[in-house]
C-alpha cells in the first residue's frame, strides 16, 4: 500500500519533540543517579533523534510515493545495519595499511549502503527518481544512526567508567551533522538507481555509476576533513619540527596543536563545503524529477 502525503500532517514535530524530551529525561536520570542501566536509553535517543526526525521530515513533504512504512523500516534498520557491519568488517580487511585510508572507507562504505539500497528497492511498482532519493536518504539515515551509536558509546565509556560529558558531546556533534552526510551521499545514488529502471527492473547504469563515484568521493572529503585541518595548521601556524615531521606525513593530534582555531575553521569549513555540494547535488536531482503519479483512487 503506497503512502499518500498529500496533506501536510507535520508529523516530524511530535516525532522531534517527544524523542527530545525522552532524550533530555534519560539524560538527566543518568546524571542524578549513575545509574548504567539508562546509558543504552541516552545513546539510542541521542543518535537516533534527528536520523528518524528527518525521514518523517520528508514524508511530511512528499506527496505520492509508492513507498510503504514497511519498507522505509526495513531501510532504516536491516538496511543500515547490514550496511554498517559489512563496512567495519571490510574496513578492517582491506584498509588498514594503505594509502589513502579515507578514500578507501568512502568507496567502502557507499557500495556497502548501495547494495543494502538495491536489496530494499526490489519489488516496488514503479521507479521514480523521488522515491529513490528518499530511499536512499533513509539507509543512509539508519547507517549514520547506529555509526553514531557506536561512536557514542566509544567515546562515553573510558576504562569502564561513563564520561557523560563526552558521550553528550559526541551525540550533539552527531544530530548536528546527521542530516548532510549519509543520508545525502545514498540519496544521491538512488536518485540515479531509480533513473536508470527500466521495465519495472533495477540496472547499473553509467548514471549509477557516477553517483556512486561522487557520494564516495565526498564521503572521502568529509572523512580527511580533519586530516587537511591539521596539515594546514602546522603549515600555517607549526614551528620547525612540525613542519619537518610533516614532510614524514607523521601529523600530530589536533589536541598537540596550538591554533585550535585554525584547525577547527579548517575542519569545520571543508565539511560545510561538502554539505553544501551534497545537499544542492540532492535537491537538483528531486526538483528535475517528475512527481509520482497519484495512487489510483479506491471504488
Amino acid at each position: 500500500m503506497a503512502l499518500d502525503a498529500t496533506r501536510t500532517t507535520h508529523a516530524w514535530r511530535a516525532v522531534f519533540a517527544c524523542g527530545l524530551l525522552l532524550w533530555i529525561a534519560s539524560t538527566v536520570t543518568l546524571v542524578l543517579t549513575d545509574d548504567e542501566i539508562v546509558l543504552p536509553s541516552v545513546v539510542i535517543f541521542g543518535s537516533f533523534l534527528v536520523p528518524v526526525t528527518a525521514i518523517f521530515w520528508l514524508m511530511d513533504h512528499r506527496h505520492h510515493t509508492a513507498l510503504d512504512p514497511r519498507r522505509l523500516l526495513v531501510a532504516f534498520f536491516v538496511a543500515g545495519v547490514l550496511g554498517m557491519l559489512a563496512a567495519a568488517a571490510l574496513e578492517t580487511w582491506l584498509v588498514p595499511e594503505r594509502d589513502l585510508p579515507n578514500l578507501w572507507v568512502g568507496f567502502i562504505e557507499e557500495a556497502a549502503k548501495a547494495i543494502g539500497l538495491v536489496l530494499v528497492a526490489r519489488g516496488l511498482p514503479s521507479y521514480a527518481v523521488r522515491d529513490g532519493v528518499l530511499l536512499g536518504v533513509t539507509v543512509g539515515l539508519g547507517f549514520g544512526a547506529f555509526e553514531s551509536s557506536g561512536y557514542a558509546l566509544t567515546y562515553g565509556l573510558r576504562d569502564g567508567d561513563v564520561s557523560v560529558h563526552a558521550l553528550i558531546s559526541e551525540e550533539m556533534l552527531r544530530a548536528v551533522i546527521a542530516p548532510f552526510c549519509h543520508g545525502v551521499w545514498t540519496g544521491l545514488v538512488g536518485a540515479a538507481l531509480f533513473a536508470g529502471a527500466r521495465d519495472g527492473r533495477l540496472r547499473l547504469t553509467a548514471g549509477v555509476v557516477v553517483a556512486y563515484v561522487t557520494a564516495s568521493l565526498l564521503h572521502a572529503l568529509w572523512d580527511g576533513a580533519g586530516t587537511a585541518a591539521t596539515v594546514v595548521t602546522v603549515l600555517v601556524t607549526g614551528d620547525d619540527l612540525e613542519r619537518e615531521a610533516l614532510r614524514a606525513w607523521d601529523l600530530p593530534a589536533p589536541v598537540a596543536l596550538e591554533s585550535h582555531w585554525v584547525w577547527g575553521a579548517v575542519d569545520w569549513g571543508l565539511m560545510a563545503l561538502v554539505a553544501i555540494v551534497g545537499v544542492a547535488l540532492v535537491r537538483r536531482r528531486w526538483r528535475r524529477a517528475a512527481p509520482a503519479p497519484p495512487p489510483p483512487a479506491d471504488g
